[in-house]
């Protein structure tokens, strides 16, 4: 019997991922109930994941297909909701501004940015370090990218956090402002270009001549926002959380600073932020994992389970940031593939870094089972890092 699993339920488990993997060796692919109650089939299987991630017969183009189910049936088309040709054309456009040489230029930059955050800390105490630096890090770093203003800066965050708000008033208001700053933010970049990412993309053509519409430029700013913040933020917080409940790592990388980029690496895969992928739907009958997808049914990717497979790391459920690989699928597969991963990864590591050069005390301030997890059908993340710590 395929079982079915109720996301939200465990997102909130504080070893999601060992269950997941566990169950993904039994069921390849299982049912999923989402938060709004809606099923769908969900692959678990690492191998298999990678295959379907590049089926054509599934499409991410909910609107066209499966309006019922998209997530926001009324908002222009973002990148990662469209198909072929029109996602190869938008991808092409904005895919140089990510491309690996521009990030590295960003290093000193990020830097910068990391060591202001953590300088402004009292030099000991306790703080939640999520509150104090996962979060304004990289939150800080799309304000670069976009181009955001200084005297806007205060501002962009309020309404950043609203959008996080457990009121559903404020958050869609919230939503409904920041959308509107950055349509008038495209629309003075588009009149005075400066030198952020965001002016690239105003001024980005194809050798066709084709460029981004200003939708295409407002959904791209909300999708970096989403994309480049909110998952970047509950990375660098598990990867914090496993190295100081894992000693031995931890002093290792206090010894060599260069280990890094491996614990980048093995953060993502062993707790990365993405739980689960958004829904495809199916566009003919799939057969996959021993069930038949139907056409019209909702078919999403459980990347945690993938993530947990034997089959891409022997003993998977073990933390170890000497064996580090890219083989993993934090970053998705195929050709929705994470424009911004040379980014986030950098984040992430110039984060450990930082954090662990400004604190050669850094502790739990709590014990690693009282911590707790959001609860979501996509994203995986701690609510809250309270730790101890002394400069």
């Amino acid at each position: 019997m395929i079982p079915v699993l109720d996301l939200v339920q465990v997102s909130a488990l504080p070893d999601a991922e060992r269950e997941l993997g566990q169950l993904a060796r039994r069921h390849p692919v299982i049912r999923t109930r989402q938060a709004d109650g809606v099923e769908a089939w969900t692959v678990l299987d690492a191998a298999l994941t990678r295959r379907l991630l590049g089926d054509s017969r599934l499409s991410n183009d909910l609107h066209t297909h499966a309006p019922s189910a998209a997530q926001t049936p009324d908002a222009p088309i973002v990148l990662f909701e469209q198909d072929n040709p029109d996602h190869a054309r938008y991808r092409r456009l904005v895919s140089a501004a990510f491309a690996s040489r521009t990030v590295r230029k960003l290093e000193p930059r990020l830097v910068d940015i990391a060591r202001g955050i953590l300088g402004r800390l009292p030099r000991e105490g306790t703080v939640d370090l999520i509150e104090a630096f996962a979060n304004p890090f990289p939150l800080e770093v799309i304000c670069e990218l976009l181009g955001v203003p200084l005297a806007d800066r205060e501002v962009f965050h309020t309404r950043v956090k609203n959008m996080d708000s457990p009121s559903a008033p404020v958050r869609e208001a919230a939503k409904d402002a920041f959308a509107a700053y950055c349509a008038n933010l495209v629309e003075a970049k588009r009149a005075e270009p400066t030198e952020d990412l965001l002016s690239e993309l105003v001024t980005a053509e194809l050798d066709d001549g084709s460029a981004l519409t200003r939708e295409e430029l407002v959904g791209f700013s909300s999708v970096l926002l989403f994309a480049g913040h909110v998952t970047t933020a509950y990375v660098i917080a598990s990867a914090l959380l496993e190295l100081l409940t894992h000693e031995e790592q931890l002093a290792g990388l206090r010894a060599d600073p260069a280990l890094a980029a491996a614990a980048a690496e093995e953060a993502l895969r062993f707790r990365g932020s993405l739980l689960s992928t958004t829904n495809r739907v199916a566009l003919s009958d799939v057969e996959a994992g021993g069930v038949v997808i139907r056409e019209g049914e909702l078919v999403r990717f459980l990347l945690s389970a993938a993530n947990r497979d034997p089959a891409l790391r022997e003993d998977p459920h073990a933390f170890d940031i000497s064996r580090s690989t890219s083989a993993h699928l934090g970053f998705g597969h195929g050709p929705h593939f994470c424009l911004g991963h040379q980014l986030a990864r950098q984040e992430i590591r110039v984060a450990l870094t930082e954090v662990l050069a400004s604190f050669p005390v850094l502790e739990l301030a709590v014990a690693p089972g009282s911590l707790r997890w959001r609860s979501s059908d996509f994203l995986r993340g701690l609510a809250e890092l309270p730790v101890r710590y002394a400069a």
